[in-house]
């Protein structure tokens, strides 16, 4: 891939770039810049009661400007150098030139393409279904696994973590962590096996705490260059040499790169005026710094731990419109619920991201990440069914319509975040050696589909 020219240039800054210390960058330079540029650009959001889905393209186009401009004035600060790595307008507009537009993932049969989406497109969202680094006991890590690759609606697969490796309790930055890579690469291998899809493409090394499951792990006989391999960017806007390794051993093996954001709502970067124009400003960083194929964002809630709030889903929504009409990158949302399995609060979650991210032009969809991803074992693969049935149901509606869907299930939702429902274990929710979601599980998705239909979604 062209961009990946870059590498040399990028860790060169790291070394030469301007000196900054952390504090400065977080609690100075970023409230500072993010608030002028608010300013500048009058990127302003109503209330969530008057509209959850905008559908204003001139607001969405201030919105990408804001966010161009702030990556050009804070570039990434590198913690390993306390430097911050800048680049010039010019060469943001050359790279942004020539991001892919497309990607394919996985091998032979089960291959498959992520392509750029528009705002309201007609096309399909690409679906990576999985638990998104949920902690998973040893015990039951592959059949989970499988009940997320045997659904045919699932495009690629974003695996979960593992508590135990052989049973033994693991360590980053030591042997058990490359034991961990490869023990995840066993047991995610088998389930696409038993599942009948070997070939299907997978988020991975999870269980990479630091660089040295992936660069083990990806490598002769382990996870392939088809895969999906992700490097994390800091918040807010920080990386370090552990990252920079993992990337450089990325481009070398010619493997698929995957980068991911997860601003903090509330915190340095500001509300959710700032965070839209943070999503895509970090969404151009990354490609600058990291020079992936895809990128993720997921917004965190500083209480619940979700992404499904009203606030961070209208911010999500306009900045994957202003990112679907003024570039070409490849950009997926990770929906994070606090409801987990069990619970109708999931289903209303879900397919209100769903909805909003596929009409504003989000190129695919990433989990669910169930119970937001803390809860050990609480996730099955009927999420992602959901979630694709939902985001493939809604392509080609207007965001008008999409609004007025997505605020009727706020309601049905919204009371229960307190409580934080994170459901039950798979255990209680699949028949584990049959991987089949029981009757009462099964059940309740029913349920749900039929009660979306009545709100006029066409599944």
């Amino acid at each position: 891939m062209r961009n990946t020219t870059r590498l040399l240039d990028v860790l060169d800054r790291a070394e030469t770039g301007p000196i900054v210390e952390e504090e400065m960058h977080d609690m100075m330079t970023i409230p500072s810049v993010m608030g002028g540029l608010l300013a500048e650009f009058d990127v302003r959001l109503p209330k969530p009661e008057e509209a959850v889905v905008l559908a204003d393209d001139a607001l969405a186009d201030r919105v990408w400007e804001a966010g161009l401009k702030m990556a050009e004035q804070l570039g990434v600060f590198c913690l390993s150098t306390s430097r911050r790595i800048l680049f010039t307008p010019d060469e943001i507009a050359t790279a942004l030139q020539f991001a892919p537009t497309e990607v394919t993932v996985g091998q032979g049969l089960d291959r498959a393409t992520e392509r750029k989406r528009r705002v309201e497109d007609t096309r399909r969202v690409f679906i990576k279904g999985g638990g998104v680094g949920t902690p998973l006991p040893e015990d039951v890590y592959l059949p989970i696994h499988q009940s997320y690759a045997q659904e045919p609606l699932i495009d690629a697969m974003i695996n979960c973590t593992l508590e135990t490796v052989y049973g033994r309790e693991p360590r980053g930055r030591s042997p058990w962590e490359v034991l961990l890579g490869w023990h995840e690469l066993e047991l995610t291998k088998a389930a696409c096996q038993r599942a009948g899809r070997p070939g299907l493409g997978l988020g991975c090394v999870e269980n990479s705490v630091t660089e040295i499951a992936e660069l083990s792990a990806t490598s002769w006989g382990g996870f392939s260059p088809f895969d999906w391999h992700h490097v994390a960017m800091i918040s807010e806007f920080k990386t370090d040499y552990f990252l920079l390794t993992k990337v450089a051993h990325l481009v070398k093996t010619g493997s698929i790169i995957h980068s991911f954001y997860n601003t903090i709502y509330g915190g340095t970067v500001g509300g959710k005026e700032a965070m839209a124009v943070a999503i895509v400003g970090g969404c151009i960083l990354m490609q600058m710094v990291y020079m992936p194929a895809t990128h993720s964002v997921s917004p965190t809630h500083p209480f619940f731990g979700n992404t499904t709030t009203p606030q961070i889903l209208q911010a999500i929504g306009i900045a994957q419109q202003a990112l679907a009409r003024n570039s070409r990158l490849l950009t997926d949302v990770v929906v994070t619920p606090v409801g987990g399995p069990m619970t109708k609060t999931l289903f209303y979650e879900v397919a209100a991201q769903a909805i909003l991210a596929t009409v504003s032009g989000a190129c695919a969809l990433i989990g669910p990440r169930s119970g937001v991803g803390t809860m050990p074992g609480h996730v099955s693969g009927l999420e992602s069914r959901w979630m694709a049935e939902v985001a493939h149901a809604a392509a080609g509606m207007s965001r008008t319509d999409a609004d007025a869907l997505v605020r009727q299930l706020i309601e049905k939702y919204k009371p229960d975040l307190e409580a934080r429902p994170y459901g039950r274990h798979f255990r209680d929710a699949y028949d584990v050696e049959r991987v089949q979601p029981k009757p009462e599980w099964l059940a309740m998705y029913e349920a749900a589909k039929n009660e979306l239909r009545q709100l006029g979604l066409r599944l």
